[in-house]
């Protein structure tokens, strides 16, 4: 899709460095967030009348999702968990640590932005929409569209097609303290999961979409995950 180098991220100036990342197999990319030690695989919920149709837990979502909502409620397990998509184009979700109780879940990633065929000639204002992105005044300014009760405080936000997603559960028990584990599921490139240890607790969820000053057709979206007091 695009080169995920360390194309000016590793400069010394650059923005804050993503903890870790989800991919999906092409640009859209739903992806789950709920206690990864509630992490379940997929249950099929109904046979299918066709081949063409969608089964399973993955296709519920997806008609939940495709009523029009920012993001749509799941059961995970015996917890519950979102559905949400940022943006359908880069395939790529970049998480932040932004302090001790903020998450920060971004599309398209950086190095999407300064791919040479996109807008490698605007690194630095490229770092600045980041820079405001991943900032205080982003995350106090953004729209709430829900709350996630962390139980055992790790994380665990994947790909709704991922193929291995009670692989969470397990990650969740060696995550060490304050970090992030990425994981795959050995059927495409890249890594659909990633479990982080964020702390038991409330989280609210905060959408905000951050456009381009350059270029009014693109954005930076991001998902804010902030634990309450």
């Amino acid at each position: 899709m695009y080169a995920d180098a360390n194309n000016g991220t590793n400069r010394a100036d650059a923005p804050l460095q993503p903890i870790g990342s989800i991919a999906s197999v092409n640009a859209s990319l739903t992806i789950v967030v709920f206690d990864a030690q509630a992490a379940t695989e997929w249950v099929p919920t109904r046979p299918a009348a066709t081949k063409a149709q969608f089964t399973g837990h993955p296709a519920e979502i997806m008609r939940g999702l495709s009523k029009g909502e920012e993001l749509t409620v799941i059961d995970v397990g015996p917890s519950s968990g979102y559905a949400f998509e940022l943006e359908g184009k880069s395939g790529r979700i970049d998480a932040y640590r932004l302090d001790d109780r903020t998450l920060a879940l971004v599309a398209p990633p950086h190095a999407w932005w300064i791919d040479p065929a996109r807008h490698a000639d605007r690194i630095g204002d490229v770092d600045a929409l980041f820079a405001a992105v991943l900032g205080a005044e982003a995350v106090s300014a953004a729209a709430e569209v829900g709350e996630l009760e962390l139980t055992s405080g790790k994380l665990a936000a994947v790909y709704l097609w991922f193929k291995k997603v009670g692989a969470a559960r397990d990650l969740a028990a060696t995550v060490p303290a304050g970090g992030a584990l990425s994981f795959g599921d050995g059927y495409g490139e890249g890594n659909g999961g990633l479990v982080v240890d964020l702390g038991v607790g409330r989280y609210r969820l905060l959408r905000a979409e951050h456009v381009a000053p350059w270029d009014a057709n693109e954005a930076v979206i991001a998902m804010y995950l902030v634990r309450e007091p």
